[in-house]
């Protein structure tokens, strides 16, 4: 410590260090968080679908459970694919990690005759990961996690930003190309009309010459 400075007051400053760095963590996770949790009312003969954006190498994990032992059927789309599905059941659980940026969607389909109640419970990114089995393995404080949770939630942000900045370039671009391929079609409609046009003035120029009407 510095002169003049106690080192009771050095390791205060160091504590009031810490908790502003944990307060900070959490609140950056606060706000960066990802997941739902909805109880859900599905009509007989319905299916729901309920949507997350997931960056590419990213956990998932899915609960859902019937509060009246209702079975439903459950599945989990990517873009492209179907991940997961699951037929009659009143309880669900299923993780993976993601192999494709973009939306991610979790369907609940009632085949009963009768409504079902379900509470469906979507985590994703440092949301789906056991930390304080982390801590454990890895012998980490609480600030140290607090961080590392603030990290990954921040990668998941950023690949989220690149994903989204990568579609809207690939939707300018196709506006681009549609809008020049309008153009040209309208400028060919254009020169198409014009020559029609004058193909029909010479024409009925000479239609009525030869009929000595001009």
């Amino acid at each position: 410590s510095s002169p003049g400075e106690s080192p009771h007051q050095g390791g205060r400053d160091a504590m009031r260090s810490s908790i502003a760095l944990v307060l900070c963590a959490w609140a950056a996770m606060a706000v960066l968080g990802t997941g739902i949790t909805v109880g859900v009312s599905i009509p007989a003969m319905e299916k729901k679908c309920y949507g997350e954006q997931a960056a590419k190498m990213e956990l998932l994990v899915v609960e859902l459970s019937s509060n009246s032992d209702a079975k439903v059927g459950v599945s989990v789309l990517s873009p492209h694919a179907t991940i997961f599905q699951e037929h009659d059941r009143s309880q669900v659980k299923t993780a993976f990690t993601t192999t494709e940026p973009g939306p991610h969607w979790v369907c609940i389909s009632n085949d009963a005759q009768t409504s079902a109640e379900v509470l469906l419970k979507v985590m994703l990114g440092p949301e789906a990961k056991d930390y304080s089995q982390i801590a454990k393995k890895e012998h980490l404080e609480e600030s140290q996690i607090a961080l590392r949770r603030v990290e990954e939630s921040l990668r998941s942000y950023h690949s989220n930003v690149l994903y989204i900045r990568a579609r809207e370039e690939r939707m300018r671009k196709t506006n681009d190309s549609t809008a020049t391929r309008v153009i040209f079609f309208c400028l060919f409609n254009v020169v198409l009309m014009i020559g029609v046009g004058g193909w029909q003035m010479l024409y009925f120029k000479r239609f009525f010459r030869s009929k000595k009407i001009i």
